[in-house]
C-alpha cells in the first residue's frame, strides 16, 4: 500500500481492535489469518492499491492478534466471537452492509456472520478457506495441518513462543515449502504471546457450520483457493462452491501461484466487483 493512514483503535465487543480504513467507495472489510495481523494482509496483498479507488477498505488485528486486546481464555476465541466482532466493525463504520471477506480464519470469520448476521453482508470474498465443514470430511493432510496447530498451542504455553517458532520449522505439515515456513515463523514471532495460545486452541475446539449450512448463503461469493494445502484445502472451496448457488471458485494448482500471479489474482477480484456492482 501507498502511505498507509495511521492505525484507529476501537471498542469492539469489550476489546480495543486495531483497525485502518483507505480507499473509497462501498466498505470492504476484509480479515487476515491465524496467526496475522493488519501487516500480514497488506504484505499479502500487492494488488491492494489498485482496489482502493472502488473501495473503502478496512482491515483490522482480531481480537489477540496484532496489536489488538483479547482474552487469555480459549472460550473467547470462537468462530462465533470473531464473527460478532467482524459484524460489529461494519455498524462501527455507519454501514447497514459491507463487501466481507478475508483469507483462512478472515475467511471463516466472514462465512459465520454471512450465515448468522446475513443483514450485515453485502458480498463475499473468501481466501483459502480453511478446513470447513464436519470433521468426517477431513482428508490425512488436513488432519495433520491441525494437529501441528495443537502443538503449537502447546509449546506456547510451555516452552515460550520464541522456542515454539524454533521447534515449529521441523513440525512435519507447518509449511508446504520453506519459503512458506520463514514467513509463517516470522509472523509467529510478532504475535502476542499471553493471547497466541488461547486463540489457536479456542477456534480449534471451535465447530464451523456443517457443510449443508452453507447452502443458506445467497449472496455473491468469490472463493481463491489452491491445491496441496492441508491447513486451506482446495475440498472447502469446492465445498463452497457446490453449496453456494453462483459462487465463483478459482482453485491455484500450488500455494506459490497467487503470490506470483497478483495481476492474474486482481483480474478475478476486479470481474467480481464489476458483478456486485
Amino acid at each position: 500500500m501507498s502511505e498507509a493512514p495511521a492505525h484507529t483503535f476501537a471498542a469492539i465487543n469489550g476489546h480495543n481492535l486495531r483497525y485502518r480504513v483507505e480507499g473509497e467507495g462501498p466498505l470492504a472489510i476484509f480479515g487476515h489469518g491465524l496467526m496475522g495481523s493488519i501487516e500480514q494482509v497488506e504484505e499479502n496483498l500487492s494488488v491492494l492499491d489498485q482496489l482502493l479507488a472502488r473501495v473503502r477498505l478496512l482491515v483490522y488485528d482480531a481480537r489477540g492478534h496484532g496489536r489488538s486486546e483479547g482474552p487469555a481464555d480459549a472460550d473467547g476465541y470462537t468462530w462465533e466471537t470473531l464473527g460478532r466482532d467482524m459484524g460489529e466493525l461494519v455498524r462501527h463504520q455507519g454501514e447497514e452492509r459491507a463487501l466481507l471477506g478475508g483469507a483462512s480464519m478472515g475467511a471463516a470469520t466472514a462465512l459465520w456472520v454471512a450465515l448468522e448476521q446475513p443483514e450485515r453482508v453485502r458480498a463475499l470474498v473468501l481466501v483459502m478457506p480453511p478446513p470447513l465443514g464436519e470433521p468426517g470430511l477431513r482428508g490425512p493432510a488436513e488432519k495433520q495441518a491441525l494437529q501441528v496447530l495443537d502443538m503449537l498451542s502447546a509449546a506456547v504455553q510451555n516452552f515460550g513462543l520464541e522456542k515454539t517458532v524454533e521447534l515449529a520449522r521441523n513440525f512435519p505439515g507447518f509449511a508446504a515449502t520453506p519459503e512458506e515456513g520463514e514467513e509463517r515463523s516470522r509472523w509467529m514471532l510478532k504475535q502476542n504471546p499471553l493471547t497466541l495460545a488461547y486463540a489457536i486452541r479456542g477456534l480449534l475446539q471451535s465447530p464451523f457450520h456443517e457443510a449443508d449450512a452453507y447452502r443458506r448463503i445467497r449472496i455473491p461469493t468469490l472463493v481463491m483457493a489452491h491445491e496441496g494445502d492441508g491447513l486451506h484445502p482446495a475440498r472447502a472451496a469446492r465445498l463452497l462452491g457446490e453449496a453456494i448457488g453462483g459462487a465463483v471458485v478459482h482453485i491455484a494448482p500450488s500455494s506459490d501461484y497467487w503470490p506470483s500471479h497478483p495481476a492474474e489474482f486482481l483480474a478475478e477480484v476486479e470481474l467480481f466487483l464489476d458483478r456486485v456492482g
